[in-house]
């Protein structure tokens, strides 16, 4: 049988058939048989349940055990059942079909697994969007010769994973989606063994609110005298305005509350005079309850989601500003990462003049005061040489991206960087530094993704090696470079650039070249980072509709459309004087933390 292509939320890749079976494993609820892949050598199991359907009165409360159901051999060969989807304030995506009982997770393990480490892949999308059915894990885990075993999780989205107020915390449980998160982190230390995993062994990584929720599971862990995971990967790591600053029960939170409630038609003079609206919305059928999340959060503003994080005083108890400034994390290292251009897909590219500026902030952190946004102009201002030049920061040298990038140049760049810098690349650094805060023996690493157009999630199809024309013109000595540095950092420890089993000696060309140290933190001292990049090709524009908006992106042709070629550059840089100062700016955006809310 020929491969075939097949696509998902703009990933692609190629299946094989799957025509030989793998071993059953009893997971004493269910047994479960995959099927095992000779081109990887992997054992792969689709669609493991790990948790019980979370609907009716299991909804909004905390993950339970799956039934038990051994009357047969469950077939694991086919992606499950996406969560239902929620989309944001500037998306036109359509909410695709979907079912509450989504509490699935799918399993790539090496044929001959034996005590190998473990990553945890969890999902981005805003907490609103994704499934782990988007993503297949097996070109990755053979690059680093099948040296570890990849498990991807799913989680309640949407209001059905974050609604929040009072209410849902008396009756029911803020951040469900978090605790779905550490359930099956929690399967994963009872049953990876079966598959030939190590438990000890755990690394958690995402992208976006997949960072995010990574960030937001190592401060729950904080504590914890045995953590769920040894080593975090946060790529993007999402901090919206609202997350995790304002309490449960404070009134976005609760605004999104009523808002839901009125939508499905729990919100009435009746039903609050004699009932609660809590059970009224329990009793309701799961597609008017996906209908009423959808609107509530798509008619909020440009690109925000109305349903996320909040600090519930359980499993989150303080602003990440905080309490990753404090060093209170678990976990012994972390691997994280921004790309060059995170901002300009959430950020309304009509933003022409200073006064249009202020009014991008104060529509994004309302609580901002006159000297607050004083102080954002004198580090984000537009100074008065600054040129109108879509043109991408070399990170050292000016035009930085705070004025100019290839997206956008002047105040629209201003708001973009911004908005990429409180939203993505300052928690990026305040996650790196928690670890160098901890203690002695914990350990960080950063890098920045630059190969344009370098926007928001473009670093994570070179990551997994998909089939995609985003990588195919990419040197390989680059993809090896970035791929690698995942394995090894799973496996070893340590984000080495060379192949996981080979000495550093043995790579050749920019492989060999590149060192990585680890990130300081420290004051007074310079904090290294690695920025992966590539050069040669001509960028050639294009424009296309991103979540609403008009933004160009650039593919790498010469004039008569035949691909030029690219060589990888791995640079180590100073992260704190980055593009003109960003150490500075992340501190002034953790100072303003209790002002930078919606």
């Amino acid at each position: 049988m020929l491969p075939q292509l097949a696509t998902l939320a703009g990933l692609v890749w190629l299946s094989v058939a799957q025509n030989t079976s793998a071993p059953v494993v009893d997971l004493e609820y269910s047994r479960y048989q995959g099927y095992y892949d000779p081109d990887f050598d992997l054992n792969i199991y689709k669609g493991i349940r790990y948790a019980a359907p979370p609907v009716g009165e299991l909804r909004w409360q905390r993950p339970r055990a799956p039934v038990v159901n051994r009357s047969e051999v469950i077939q694991a060969t086919e992606n499950p059942p996406q969560c239902p989807q929620t989309r944001n304030g500037a998306s036109g995506q359509v909410v695709s079909p979907s079912t509450e009982d989504c509490l699935f997770l799918s399993l790539y393990a090496p044929a001959k697994a034996e005590k190998l480490p473990v990553l945890v892949w969890i999902h981005g999308g805003g907490y609103g969007l994704g499934s782990v059915g988007e993503f297949d894990f097996r070109q990755q885990q053979p690059i680093n010769n099948n040296s570890y075993i990849t498990v991807g999780i799913q989680y309640r989205l949407g209001a059905f994973g974050f609604l929040s107020s009072a209410e849902v915390a008396r009756d029911g449980v803020p951040n469900a989606a978090i605790h779905d998160m550490r359930f099956a982190l929690q399967w994963v230390q009872k049953n990876i063994h079966l598959f030939g995993g190590d438990p000890s062994q755990v690394t958690i990584a995402g992208e976006s609110a997949g960072g995010g929720a990574v960030m937001l599971l190592a401060m729950a862990e904080s504590e914890s005298v045995k953590p769920l995971f040894h080593a975090v990967i946060a790529a993007s790591p999402y901090l919206p305005t609202q997350c995790c600053i304002r309490e449960y029960s404070d009134t976005q939170p609760s605004e999104s509350y009523y808002r839901f409630s009125q939508e499905v038609g729990c919100f009435t003079k009746e039903i609050e005079t004699n009932g609660s609206v809590f059970d009224c919305l329990v009793s309701k059928d799961s597609e008017t309850l996906q209908t009423a999340s959808d609107s509530v959060s798509a008619s909020g503003r440009y690109g925000q989601w109305a349903f996320i994080p909040v600090t519930d005083g359980t499993l989150i108890k303080e602003r990440p500003s905080v309490q990753l400034l404090s060093g209170d994390v678990g976990g012994m290292r972390v691997l994280t990462s921004n790309n060059l251009n995170e901002g300009a897909v959430f950020t309304p590219q009509q933003i022409k003049t200073e006064q249009a500026f202020e009014g991008f902030l104060l529509d994004n952190y309302p609580l901002l005061t006159r000297e607050n946004i004083t102080g954002i102009l004198e580090l984000y201002g537009l100074p008065a040489d600054a040129t109108d030049i879509l043109v991408d920061s070399n990170g050292q040298t000016p035009p930085f991206s705070t004025t100019n990038s290839e997206w956008g140049a002047g105040w629209q760049q201003v708001a973009n960087n911004l908005y990429a810098e409180a939203t993505f690349v300052c928690p990026s650094y305040w996650l790196a530094e928690a670890y160098t805060k901890s203690n002695e023996k914990k350990k960080a690493w950063r890098y920045q993704y630059s190969v344009s157009p370098a926007s928001h999630g473009n670093d994570v199809q070179p990551v997994f090696n998909i089939q995609s024309p985003a990588v195919e013109n990419m040197p390989r000595d680059f993809l090896d470079g970035l791929q690698h540095s995942w394995g090894n950092f799973i496996v070893h420890g340590v984000p080495s650039l060379t192949p996981v089993e080979a000495a550093a000696d043995a790579a050749d060309g920019a492989l060999k070249k590149a060192s990585w140290p680890q990130w300081s933190g420290k004051e007074g001292q310079d904090s290294y980072m690695l920025n992966f990049n590539v050069t040669g090709g001509v960028a050639v524009p294009t424009q296309q509709q991103i979540d609403g908006a008009t933004v160009t992106t650039y593919s790498y042709v010469d004039g008569d459309g035949t691909v030029p070629p690219l060589e990888a550059v791995f640079d180590v840089v100073e992260g704190s004087g980055w593009e003109g100062d960003r150490g500075r700016r992340c501190r002034l955006l953790a100072d303003l933390g209790p002002y930078m809310m919606a």
